[in-house]
């Protein structure tokens, strides 16, 4: 259901494309079931044709990614790629798709000569109809598959359809990330356009001061039992990505941490008191005409910062929103825009591991508070999080406020609809192994140029935005869909929590 603010009647319609966010219905197995497949593929139906220009699928957003359409080929391709070798099968045709969609260009950003290897870019891209006739008979072998036992007979054939299932989870939202950037992203056709008037007025009345919590110190154990030999474990266990394998402990001192992550205005002051107007988060745009300051927010005191304000307006799939509409939603920055905001507030980012305690420690918190847990954990609890309430997973299609939230430590996921940026490197875990089916998913970007960012955007599948292990990475100077929260430690040193969301 759309995220419900305390106090408030709901803002947004129930969406129709919104995933459930308790573990046993977003994750009910092992092998993504064929109800979940086809709840996924109507949403990627929605945002690559729905959501975005047919005749402008050719569109470079990013430029040093490949065009849109180039995403409608790669998530059928990659997905007939794992199936044939699994199943000992022949691909679907056309066969030389694999040529060209079966891996993208993410280049260096620093040197965009640099690139790990990629498929071939072709001098013109097949048409979109041929395109989806491909998907097409792609989705009808997934189907077949599952009008037999082999997806849960043969965990090598359960692992293709997994590995299909969340690449294709992180693409949509990928996806939707680049045609943000774009001004022909249209609205999803058949969801009621929010009350953003009425929502960022119920905001600014809910907020709450940004408190400090303990986290008290632990210790604790990170990763999922996996391995590419399907023959050592059965078919109820669950699958992991090559950087959440074989587990380890860490131990965290105990830190202070801030409630919930920075938000908009929140980062508006920092860029007016530090004379940096002119450096915006690429989602920020100017424009002309002074706005009415009477709806929605109350005048800040600053009049240099109220004509700021004035002047911006935020990159939606609803077209440009006056900034003044959403200065409680998270803000969303780049790796370097957050470290300049935490060392301007005497603050530092997290590492992977401190925002790890902080989401166990808001878990444990709100089992106690429920006391309605079984007494057995499965498995599943062990590698799930519950993300009732969190903005993830198409509750809506747009940032949420937090600034209402700043009673309460925030969890994972529970940041508005953004990801949290880390101060750790996208570096080997203990015992790292790139994983058979799939050599570069992480290795080819632990480079020490890659940071880890940790949590959910509002557009990411929960199946991966649940996941206690997961973590994805970035370039540094991307930026991304993130904002942060503060801390400090037991010894003073300051730290702050980016946190926001990023894209993949």
């Amino acid at each position: 259901m759309g995220a419900n603010y305390p106090g408030t009647p709901n803002l947004t319609e129930t969406s129709q494309y919104a995933f459930p966010l308790k573990p046993k219905d977003y994750a009910p197995g092992a092998v993504p079931t064929l109800e979940e497949w086809q709840k996924l593929w109507t949403a990627w139906d929605l945002v690559t044709l729905k959501m975005f220009p047919k005749e402008a699928l050719h569109e470079q957003p990013i430029a040093l990614r490949n065009p849109l359409i180039f995403y409608l080929g790669h998530i059928p391709t990659f997905e007939d790629i794992h199936l044939a070798r699994a199943t000992k099968t022949p691909p679907t045709e056309p066969k030389y798709y694999q040529q060209i969609f079966e891996r993208g260009i993410d280049p260096d950003v620093d040197d965009p000569s640099q690139c790990h290897d990629h498929s071939e870019v072709p001098n013109t891209w097949p048409e979109l109809s041929d395109i989806l006739v491909f998907r097409e008979k792609v989705c009808a072998r997934i189907t077949a598959l599952y009008q037999t036992q082999k997806p849960w007979q043969y965990r090598t054939i359960g692992r293709a359809l997994w590995i299909g299932f969340e690449h294709e989870g992180l693409h949509l939202e990928t996806f939707l990330w680049m045609t943000l950037m774009s001004p022909n992203i249209l609205p999803p056709p058949d969801v009621p356009r929010p009350d953003f008037i009425h929502m960022a007025e119920q905001a600014v009345r809910g907020r709450v001061e940004n408190q400090w919590f303990s986290i008290k110190p632990r210790t604790f154990t990170i990763g999922i039992e996996d391995t590419d030999d399907d023959s050592a474990l059965s078919s109820a266990d669950f699958f992991a990505w090559d950087n959440e394998r074989n587990p380890y402990e860490v131990s965290v001192q105990g830190f202070e941490a801030q409630a919930r992550p920075a938000s908009i205005l929140d980062y508006v002051i920092y860029l007016v008191k530090t004379s940096q107007k002119d450096c915006l988060p690429v989602t920020w745009s100017t424009v002309s005409g002074l706005p009415d300051r009477s709806i929605a927010s109350s005048p800040q005191s600053d009049p240099v910062i109220e004509e700021f304000i004035d002047g911006l307006a935020l990159k939606t799939v609803y077209g440009l929103l006056p900034l003044r509409l959403a200065l409680d939603w998270p803000v969303y920055t780049s790796y370097n825009e957050a470290v300049g905001y935490a060392e301007w507030a005497g603050a530092r980012l997290p590492t992977l591991h401190e925002a790890r305690s902080i989401y166990r420690q808001v878990e444990e918190e709100n089992a106690e508070k429920t006391q309605d847990e079984p007494a057995s954990k499965s498995i599943r609890d062990d590698i799930y999080t519950d993300l009732t309430g969190c903005n993830v997973g198409f509750q809506n299609f747009h940032p949420t406020p937090v600034t209402l939230n700043g009673n309460r430590l925030s969890g994972q996921g529970d940041l508005g609809g953004a990801y949290e940026w880390t101060s750790s490197l996208f570096e080997p875990q203990p015992n790292f192994k790139p994983m058979d089916i799939y050599q570069g998913y992480s290795a080819d970007f632990m480079d020490g140029k890659h940071i880890v960012v940790v949590g959910s955007s509002w557009a990411l599948h929960p199946r991966i935005a649940g996941k206690k292990t997961l973590y994805v990475h970035l370039p540094s100077d991307i930026s991304a869909l993130s904002t942060y929260i503060q801390a400090v430690s037991i010894g003073g040193r300051k730290v702050t929590h980016i946190l926001g969301s990023a894209s993949v």
